[in-house]
């Protein structure tokens, strides 16, 4: 009897764990990277949509290093394109302080997400 309700008990505790184990690969590493991306590139670039699967890994971390020159660059090329306005609000995010604190963790949530990324997290 004693077995029976340490079964009882322990068996949905053993289901959660195994659910949580299955899902694992699956859930964003740099969730601080995540936030700085929501907050600042979502606006426009939505929430994966058009974000880190943009570009490679390498290729993230050439448009973010020289204080984000070449990403400047693009953003100013779309700013001119009447159909994006908000491209102003993310020239002024990179070239703020804010971008300068928080690049190294964005970087690392972009790459998460680059089109070459080995795993991919995804909503299952």
């Amino acid at each position: 009897m004693q077995n029976k309700w340490l079964l009882i008990i322990l068996l949905p505790l053993l289901a959660v764990t195994v659910q949580a184990k299955s899902r694992g690969k699956h859930v964003v590493r740099e969730k601080i990277g995540q936030q700085y991306y929501l907050n600042a590139c979502a606006k426009c670039h939505k929430e994966g949509k058009l974000g880190g699967n943009m570009a490679t890994q390498r290729e993230w971390k050439a448009l973010l290093d020289n204080h984000a020159s070449e990403l400047i660059y693009l953003h100013e090329d779309v700013y001119s394109d009447p159909k994006h306005p908000d491209a102003t609000e993310a020239i002024a995010y990179l070239k703020g302080t804010s971008f300068t604190k928080e690049k190294r963790k964005l970087l690392k949530f972009l790459q998460e997400f680059a089109s070459d990324s080995p795993d991919i997290p995804t909503c299952y």
